[in-house]
């Protein structure tokens, strides 16, 4: 049985239906694997993967290693699903690091866990396994022997652009490609977090006030979805082209510091750091629910609000009550981490099959002609995109 740190083995099974189910609505994915399965383009590859462990990613899994591929995997603090680990472990044989409840210390040490299995390819998600290649020299001769990389986030774009090192091989930003921005992001994305915040707190969203803090695709979907069930929805953003947008589809809009007063809902959906800082907690009321839909809790300084709280004291599953000793209360759910898969089954699989479409030919771009590439992240080749665009109408709208 390949090397492996998870929950329970025990629960491969309920994994292995999990994974079922999603496959039969994963047709572009299906296609993919059929051809991967003569070709071969992964033969002689490990692919070191940093993605949610969850049903969706068992499948794709499933197609690189149609391909040729071995696969050592880990996820993100709150987002994998145990059994689905465990079927993937026993039933296929994958290498895998993770667990639900696992923090975010834990999650780096299961990242470093991947990159000890040897990867010759990554395929990363907020920069982890970037960051590491980048920072610790105990990586070096990794960084030499890896021929290429995959990022699937804004997070992990903007750490690879704006704060890591260069590295001697090509990164293909998944993120960068008009089909996940618009059709992942804004639909799925904006479906899959007012999933998790309704299965998560049973509330009526109609009539809230809900305030989003940032007005990418991500939160372009999160705010249209909330307007559709009758939320009062307030955006933000720091970049005026995002306001104005915001704006000009009807949203009020306006400075952080002068709506956060009228909130009862407030979801961080940035990609970066510190979008609520310990300052803005006083600005808001007693009894608002936060809630992060960014790649990472850090979105929400969560730390300065605990030590701030005179009491903590978990309400139902993923709903902490924090209480002042001014007596006024804040909600957190599941711990800053992301809300649709922490709180929900994550981006509906049709979404996700065009997605993780992107993932597997960028990395069979990868694995087939990375000499072609420059060394720098960039984006998913044209071909690749529109291929897997028509892929997704031949069997959404079925066209020919």
């Amino acid at each position: 049985m390949s090397d492996y740190k998870i929950r329970d083995i025990g629960r491969h099974a309920s994994g292995k239906d999990r994974v079922d189910w999603a496959r039969h609505n994963m047709p572009i994915l299906e296609a993919i694997k059929q051809r991967l399965s003569v070709e071969q383009p992964f033969k002689g590859h490990k692919i070191g993967i940093c993605l949610h462990v969850e049903a969706k990613s068992g499948v794709w899994i499933e197609t690189l290693m149609a391909g040729g591929a071995r696969v050592a995997i880990t996820g993100s603090p709150g987002s994998t699903q145990d059994d689905t680990a465990a079927h993937l472990v026993k039933d296929m044989g994958v290498e895998v690091f993770a667990w639900r409840s696992e923090t975010f210390d834990e999650h780096m040490e299961n990242a470093k866990r991947v990159l000890g299995t040897g990867p010759t390819i990554i395929a990363d998600n907020g920069g982890d396994l970037h960051y590491l290649l980048g920072m610790d020299d105990a990586y070096k001769n990794l960084r030499d022997s890896i021929i290429g990389a995959t990022e699937e986030t804004t997070t992990g774009a903007n750490r690879l652009r704006e704060e890591l090192p260069s590295f001697d091989f090509p990164t293909i930003i998944i993120n960068d490609a008009m089909a996940k921005r618009i059709v992942e992001n804004r639909y799925g994305v904006g479906i899959s977090v007012v999933d998790g915040i309704m299965r998560t707190t049973n509330i009526m969203l109609g009539g809230k006030t809900v305030l989003v803090v940032g007005y990418g695709y991500c939160g372009q979907g999160v705010a249209q979805r909330l307007r559709g069930l009758g939320a009062q929805v307030t955006v933000v953003d720091t970049a005026p082209l995002a306001q104005l947008e915001a704006h000009f589809e009807g949203f009020k809009t306006g400075v952080l510091e002068d709506v956060l007063s009228d909130a009862d809902i407030v979801i961080t959906v940035t990609g970066r750091d510190a979008a609520i800082q310990k300052r803005h907690f006083e600005l808001m009321k007693d009894g608002v629910v936060l809630c992060n839909a960014g790649q990472n809790s850090s979105e929400i300084d969560i730390e300065s609000l605990r030590e701030m709280a005179g009491q903590e004291h978990t309400l139902r599953p993923n709903i902490e009550q924090l209480t002042l000793n001014s007596g006024k209360k804040f909600f957190l759910l599941a711990q800053g981490n992301l809300i649709n898969l922490a709180g929900g089954d994550g981006n509906p699989i049709e979404v996700m099959d065009l997605g993780l479409a992107l993932q597997t030919l960028s990395l069979e771009c990868i694995a087939v002609r990375a000499e072609t590439l420059n060394n720098e992240p960039q984006s998913v080749p044209h071909d690749i995109e529109q291929a897997t665009l028509k892929a997704a109408l031949q069997e959404w709208v079925k066209t020919s």
